[in-house]
């Protein structure tokens, strides 16, 4: 792409300071002309913006044009009174101002007296006539009423068009997938702030989950969002809590499934294992209120969480192994929030939310009842903000924020050394004085995993945000300006300790228990970490954005922003031969991303817009792929050491006895060896996989195009259509520069390692790494969506997207395991995404049934077609690059075992077949009573999986040992050993009340 120099991108901000802006994350806006009843403009005219339940306001001007508007302004009902002598006063109640939107209401003024008032009653409407951007809003109702699985705000995001929800094994780590991208390319803020994870993106979801019933409302934008907007790929969202009010309102709500309404899991079912005690119980409320009435109010939220999944594991070859067990998952959500409107100009709010999350036997891939880990877990951010009226139209909003963590995932041997005992073991952030090398070694089987994890890892991060963002409103120049600039500064610091396979992995060609006297059932590779890492490493973004959404006429809008990120993150570079004559870390300055969009109303009424736009959008560097190059860098006391260094003994699998030395007497790491080559604590050569950072090192980003089409069919129904393409550039993707030569394509064939590309200098026993920006990856999608405001008694909406999503970028922290010596085979790298979905389908809607004295039914469903994986065949080494990941030819394939899929129809090439498609259909039936005006008791029952369908992740990949898509393993091979989130969410019936005062 065109680079633009820093110092021109500063001057240009620097120009504009002296212009307006506005921030939108959090808040909305409104805006209009004011005219009399033959049309002619109404300059002077007093406005005040009133919100219906706080009673803050907001007091405007019209211009000499008639026009008015007032941002910043906190998502609520307000209703709007203008007055002008000679006039009869204007009223309008009920004003709908949604997270991130522009209202336009224009206003007529009778002749007449002051004291005469024309109040008008009329639904907000339901098109932003002004805005670009692609996306949705999902407000209080639906997140109320509708079935939401773990109680989480990210599976109702999912039925916006081209979202997928993605529930995890993990309490609170549920997350979606947006525009093609991988779930850790989202951004997730909460009342503006901040609350992603630097270290893991939005992988495990949002930084602190949000209680469903503190949220007011959330805004999620998948495409051609505002310059303000910015460090994502893919979605943005931002939730917006509730806020106290002018009377005391609240909510207390108790659900529970038992046992006896949880069916059993599939592997269960078919596999006459006995079904684990599995229930649910969520309790907790909300209420907030005055402290002083149109001044001052608060806002409380508790919730309380005690969830026992099914996890079900099946072993065909070792079935003494079978287990399924309940997990045990608690939390603990705290949120407090306090607003203040000083006086008419002046109005700071502070919120806090915290959840203490402890988690134990999470049940992964392969693992049996010895080899599972666990999570203690406690997040936080807090954010407070001040906003200042400065003129009658211009605002300014000042935020500090913080976001902190921290986490640590154990197993039960770790975890008995704590001197405080039960299942912690040790007070939390104290865990780093374990000792996972006491822990007996991990036997990885092709099918399974036995004795103790090697899981013993945890970081304490903090994320500080600080921002200015300051609107002025500049009405009659050539058409009405909201012009927007504003400043973000975040440094985040992340320690993290890993104690990760001190403890040693022993892998086998069998599934065989291991016989002294049997040479097959011996290891044939042996792994170990020699000692504990400890790791600093911190962020310093700096944010800027200007944006003006430039109102050409009443019916056209053009959209024109700019947007720079500069993102420094210092990392000692002395030891990386790469860098030559300097050891700073690399710094990308040109991150300029244009943005510009236009609407057109085909309708004076607003009610059919066109719109569209281009713009480049920046990513952010996830910490958790850029510290890998200090994990695993040229010298450490930390070394991830392989025995064998080049390949597997071949011993064990041709019926001999291994001859390395680590693997001659069995499974047992021999520690005085072990010492005797890494001394404790001594700063050693690197003897395993290397990563360096590459001086070129850039941030990923992506060109935008957008076109659409809005109609508002009726006040209530709207349809939405909108193609999307992204086309990413500069994605992450490693090169390996001491790429290998097998002797022979065997599996066991021993390697040659060299310094092809000449530019190490020294000599690596295993690959050597370069973070570079070499990948790329399309994004085609047509969204559809229809949206049924509440009324009649009914809402709803349903979300349809058909996408093709490709190419040779994923993760961060992937590594091009096609390349053979110095060439990159990128050609057979591209494939589909892993995150490709031809079909997304969703739909929700709830109504009250008239005549029943208050039943009300609720439902949502879900369907999307499968995702892409790739099959391959380890015993071969066809490219003999020493990775035993090479594709089968295209054709049909099947798997012979239980539970494998049959007739699979690959492609060849990477991500050449499609695994298993997703449906489910959820559903709530509930009643309504008023005990008194402002009371109310709600019963409920959902129901879950309705159809009780075995939903199942895609068979593991290659790069996992075991991997059920190996077709040298007839075991394992194309068995579908997952199920989607875990435990797959069989059909569970919950029972519930709301008590709503």
């Amino acid at each position: 792409m065109s680079r633009v120099p820093l110092v021109s991108v500063l001057a240009a901000f620097l120009l504009a300071a002296a212009t307006p802006l506005l921030a939108q994350q959090g808040t909305a806006e409104i805006g209009g002309k004011v005219v009399d009843e033959q049309g002619g403009a109404l300059p002077g005219v007093a406005i005040v913006i009133t919100n219906e339940e706080t009673g803050a306001f907001r007091e405007v001007t019209s211009g000499s044009d008639g026009s008015y508007f007032a941002s910043q302004l906190t998502p609520g009902r307000y209703r709007m009174a203008a007055k002008l002598a000679s006039f009869r006063t204007f009223e309008r109640g009920g004003l709908l101002l949604a997270v991130g939107k522009t209202l336009t209401i224009n206003v007529t003024l009778a002749l007449g007296s002051l004291e005469e008032t024309v109040r008008v009653t009329a639904e907000s409407p339901l098109v932003d006539t002004t805005s670009v951007k692609v996306g949705g809003n999902i407000g209080t109702q639906e997140l109320s009423e509708l079935p939401a699985m773990n109680r989480n705000f990210f599976s109702t995001v999912a039925l916006l068009p081209g979202v997928q929800f993605t529930p995890s094994n993990q309490m609170g780590n549920d997350t979606i997938i947006s525009a093609g991208q991988t779930s850790e390319n989202n951004n997730v803020a909460v009342d503006g702030g901040y609350n992603a994870d630097d270290a893991l993106g939005t992988s495990a979801g949002a930084q602190v989950r949000t209680p469903l019933e503190a949220i007011q409302e959330f805004q999620v934008l998948t495409s051609m969002y505002d310059a303000e907007f910015g460090r994502a790929s893919g979605a943005i969202v931002n939730a917006i809590t509730k806020a106290g009010t002018n009377q005391f309102k609240g909510v207390l709500f108790a659900e529970g499934a038992s046992n006896q309404l949880t069916a059993a899991d599939y592997f269960v079912r078919t596999g006459n294992l006995t079904k684990p005690t599995a229930v649910r119980r969520d309790w907790g409320g909300v209420v907030g209120g005055p402290i002083v009435k149109n001044k001052a109010q608060f806002f409380f939220s508790l919730e309380r969480q005690v969830d026992n999944p099914n996890r079900t594991r099946r072993f065909p070859t070792r079935p003494s192994l079978d287990f399924s067990i309940a997990e045990d998952r608690t939390d603990w959500n705290t949120l407090i929030r306090f607003d203040h409107q000083i006086n008419a100009n002046n109005t700071w709010a502070v919120r806090w939310l915290r959840e203490w999350a402890p988690q134990w036997y999470t049940i992964g891939t392969r693992q049996t009842l010895d080899s599972y880990q666990d999570e203690t877990d406690l997040d936080q951010t807090a954010v407070g903000t001040l906003t200042s009226v400065l003129g009658n139209s211009r605002v300014n909003t000042v935020r500090l924020a913080r976001t902190w963590e921290h986490w640590w995932h154990g197993n039960a041997c770790f975890r008995a050394q704590g001197p405080k005992g039960g299942q912690e073991g040790f007070e939390f952030k104290q865990e780093a004085i374990g000792n996972q090398a006491l822990c007996p070694p991990q036997l990885s089987y092709t099918s399974f995993l036995t004795q103790a994890s090697t899981e013993s890892q945890g970081p304490w991060d903090s994320n500080y945000q600080i921002e200015d963002d300051y609107s002025w409103f500049v009405p009659g120049k050539k058409g009405d300006h909201d012009m927007k600039f504003g400043f973000r500064y975040n440094y985040t610091e992340l320690r993290r300790v890993s104690q990760v396979n001190e403890n040693g992995t022993f892998s086998f060609n069998t599934d065989l228990p291991f016989d002294a006297a049997n040479p097959r059932t011996y290891p044939e590779r042996f792994t170990i970490r020699t000692g504990a890492f400890n790791e600093f490493i911190n962020n310093h973004t700096y944010e800027m954005y200007a944006q003006d959404k430039w109102r050409l006429s009443p019916q056209t809008t053009l959209s024109l922003g700019i947007r720079y990120d500069l993102e420094i993150i210092p990392l000692d570079e002395s030891t990386n031969p790469l860098f030559k004559g300097t050891t700073k870390s690399p710094t990308d300055k040109n991150n300029f991303g244009p943005r510009i969009g236009f609407t057109h109303s085909i309708d004076e009424a607003g009610k059919s817009v066109v719109r569209g736009g281009y713009g480049i959008f920046y990513n952010r560097t996830i910490l958790g792929a850029l510290d890998d190059t200090l994990e695993f860098g040229k010298f450490t006391n930390s070394v991830n050491a392989t025995y064998p260094v080049n390949s597997v003994d071949p011993g064990p699998s041709a019926g001999r006895f291994p001859t390395d030395q680590f693997l001659v007497n069995g499974p047992f790491v021999n520690r005085a060896l072990l010492n005797q080559l890494y001394p404790p604590g001594a700063l050693v050569k690197n003897t395993g996989a290397v990563i360096f950072d590459s001086p070129d090192r850039k941030l990923p980003y992506a060109h935008q195009l957008t076109l659409g089409y809005v109609r508002e069919l009726t006040p209530s129904l709207a349809l939405h259509a909108d193609y999307v393409r992204t086309a990413n550039k500069d994605m992450f993707l490693a090169r390996n520069l001491n790429p290998a030569l097998r002797e022979n394509t065997s599996r066991t064939g021993s390697l040659t390692r060299s310094d092809a590309f000449g530019v190490l200098g020294d000599s690596y026993l295993q690959q050597v790494w370069v973070m570079e920006n070499t990948a790329e990856a399309d994004y085609n999608a047509l969204n559809l969506s229809l949206e049924k405001r509440y009324a009649n008694k009914w809402s709803g909406r349903i979300s349809y997207s058909l996408s093709k999503a490709d190419g040779t970028g994923n993760n961060q922290s992937d590594k091009n395991l096609y390349q053979a010596q110095t060439n990159l085979n990128l050609d057979a790298w591209r494939g589909p995404s892993a995150a490709d979905r031809r079909h997304i389908l969703s739909l929700g809607a709830q109504t009250e049934i008239p005549k029943t004295g208050g039943v009300t039914l609720s439902s949502t469903m879900r369907y999307m077609s499968g995702a892409p994986f790739t099959i391959f065949d380890s015993s071969i080494d066809a490219d003999r690059n020493g990775e035993l990941v090479d594709p089968v030819p295209a054709g049909t394939y099947s798997g012979t075992a239980p539970d494998s899929m049959k007739s699979v129809e690959y492609k060849g090439g990477r991500n050449g077949a499609i695994g298993p498609d997703y449906f489910q259909l959820d559903a709530r039936a509930g009643w309504r009573r008023k005990v008194r005006s402002d009371r109310a008791l709600e019963l409920f029952l959902d129901i879950y999986n309705i159809t009780n369908r075995a939903n199942f992740d895609n068979p593991t990949a290659p790069g996992v040992p075991g991997a059920s898509t190996d077709r040298r393993l007839p075991a394992t091979f194309l068995v579908l050993t997952n199920l989607r989130g875990g435990g797959g969410f069989p059909r569970q019936a919950l029972m519930g009340a709301r008590f709503v005062f």
